[in-house]
């Protein structure tokens, strides 16, 4: 029969902003007599963009004398998202302020959202070994030949290097 009228009570309009989840939209028709009829639908936003972070650039620093390390200072990323609730972890490598080892240390952050959505980031600390080894020979020596011979035999202990960081290794290049 003519004269019906539908009305929407509850969710929002057609062309409207949802809002990240499920939004519940109910409409209910009435009839010239006064009978009514309701049906309803879900309109669901999700939240398919993954979060952005941006690490900082690859750090270099030397190692503090004595050591085979030195303290590194960054600033840790912080991932942002469209939607509320990102956080983010460091999964690889050494924390700000820490004592970074000679080499090349890689740290890795993530940023996870809401959603489970998740993007990466890493950079590089290199720290590098600039003290010299030491090395200390034996003192200088005179001997006399062996007897009947036109030389002689002299007997030392061969040097050690030392080095702030392992792996040294001492090599005679001249001499016997």
């Amino acid at each position: 029969c003519a004269g019906s009228t539908t009305t929407q009570t509850g969710g929002l309009a057609s062309g409207a902003t949802y809002p990240l989840g499920v939004t519940t939209n109910v409409f209910r028709v009435t009839d010239a007599a006064g009978n009514t009829t309701t049906c309803s639908f879900t309109v669901t936003v999700g939240d398919a963009q993954a979060p952005a972070i941006t690490c900082p650039a690859n750090g270099t620093a030397t190692a503090v004398t004595g050591t085979c390390a030195a303290t590194f200072t960054y600033t840790a990323p912080v991932g942002t998202d469209n939607c509320a609730g990102v956080t983010t972890t460091q999964t690889a490598g050494s924390a700000s302020g820490a004592s970074f080892p000679v080499g090349v240390t890689t740290n890795t952050f993530r940023a996870t959202d809401a959603a489970g959505n998740t993007t990466t980031c890493s950079f590089t600390v290199t720290i590098t070994d600039g003290q010299a080894p030491s090395i200390s020979c034996p003192s200088n020596a005179s001997i006399s030949t062996t007897t009947g011979a036109c030389t002689g035999t002299f007997t030392y202990t061969s040097p050690t290097g030392t080095d702030n960081c392992a792996g040294v290794t001492s090599t005679q290049t001249a001499g016997l």
